[in-house]
């Protein structure tokens, strides 16, 4: 006899709440958007991903209009990503070195919208969903139990929290042996993060496979890197104690003199003390907000913004980014910088794009360090004077 939509809701919450972890292959699809990720998740906070696919159109994008994402596609499927409470890892065999970083970053392929091993939502599944029955049915020679739910209310607020429902409604195909979710169909709300991604009235489509259930829980998981494995750790500084982490430092004057505040700079540090190799990528405003270009009209124009990466270690990030101005890039006049406006190159790319938010880009290498400038809301000229300056500065202390 078939149980109630009530009665199986509620098993369902319960067996959730009672399930130890679980470890399964996961697709996240939705229109052109396919990341296949093994998943090993041992409690609310640990867990282990492999991506074995990662086809995101909203990184490939990003990608392109700026060069500065952490992590592509291939290079995602290329690492392990371990979450261990408040710390996560990410181990890239090919070059041996692991990345630890504050808080549990799994690289979700939608960005706002927690997909990954992300379940905890059936707990409450009858307190915060109006649920429908719709039978049972066969997929992959399996019989599954399928729910239609919708929120019951979009928004809820409580004294000290709030909880904003990304889902305008849902259909749940369930195991009714281990009330284990085999599959999960859903249209984000329209104000949610996720429809801006992949669109308000797209289908996002979550299913698992190979799912082994773990009823009680296990030993530790932690993740232990090779023996010679560089490790380093990314820690977040302000701009103006850059020089305290790192063997290179911005000065003031160089960031005063072209505008920029000095006081401002929010730096990301990644540091391997043991080998002393570091890397960082510091952000700055403009000291006075104004746009660079007196011609532009104030409501048009944009504030100048300076990202800056700068290490005696190679990132990721850094090495596109060098291929791109290999490829790309013009050498200025006495071949000290390479300069880039990725204008030429968004326009290739995106026909109509508004271009005045393109990156002027320069690097040089001097003694070792690597620099990167890229900045919105200035010119080729501009970043040019810039780079040209903290040039001619670590030549002068080279010297």
């Amino acid at each position: 006899m078939t149980s109630s939509v009530a009665t199986f809701a509620h098993l369902a919450s319960v067996a959730s709440k009672e399930r130890a972890g679980f470890e399964a292959t996961q697709l996240v699809e939705s229109g052109n958007l396919r990341v296949e990720a093994h998943i090993r998740r041992y409690a609310p906070r640990s867990m282990h991903v492999n991506y074995k696919t990662y086809q995101s159109p909203w990184t490939d994008l990003q990608e392109a209009l700026s060069g500065q994402v952490e992590l592509i596609g291939d290079e995602l499927c290329a690492s392990t990503i371990v979450c261990e409470g408040q710390t996560s890892s990410i181990y890239d065999p090919s070059t041996n070195t692991v990345l630890r970083k504050a808080g549990c970053q799994h690289f979700e392929p939608i960005p706002g919208l927690t997909t990954l091993g992300e379940l905890s939502f059936l707990d409450t599944l009858a307190q915060d969903f109006l649920l429908r029955d719709l039978g049972e049915t066969t997929i992959n020679d399996q019989t599954v139990r399928r729910l239609g739910l919708k929120p019951k209310q979009p928004y809820r607020s409580q004294l000290l929290s709030s909880v904003a429902f990304p889902i305008r409604k849902a259909t749940i195909d369930f195991d009714p042996e281990t009330y284990f979710p085999l599959s999960i169909t859903f249209i984000p709300s329209p104000d949610s993060p996720a429809a801006s991604i992949v669109g308000p009235h797209a289908t996002i489509h979550i299913t698992y496979r190979d799912v082994q259930l773990l009823e009680t829980p296990q030993a530790s998981h932690s993740f232990t890197p090779p023996a010679d494995a560089r490790v380093f750790e990314e820690t977040a500084i302000t701009g103006a104690t850059l020089s305290e982490q790192t063997p290179f430092s911005i000065p003031a004057e160089v960031l005063t003199k072209h505008g920029f505040d000095p006081t401002d700079g929010m730096a990301v540090v990644s540091r391997d003390a043991e080998s002393e190799r570091v890397y960082a990528t510091i952000q700055y405003s403009a000291a006075d907000g104004r746009a660079e270009d007196e011609d532009t009209p104030q409501d048009e124009a944009l504030s100048p913004r300076l990202t800056i990466l700068v290490g005696n270690y190679i990132s990721k990030t850094m090495a596109r980014r060098r291929a791109t101005l290999s490829e790309s890039g013009q050498p200025a006049e006495d071949d000290a910088l390479t300069l880039l406006d990725r204008t030429t190159l968004w326009e290739k790319k995106f026909s109509g794009i508004d271009t005045r938010f393109a990156p002027v880009e320069a690097f040089f290498e001097r003694e070792g360090v690597f620099w990167f400038l890229s900045g919105t809301g200035m010119t080729l000229a501009s970043i040019e004077a810039l780079a040209r300056d903290l040039f001619e500065l670590e030549k002068e202390l080279a010297e």
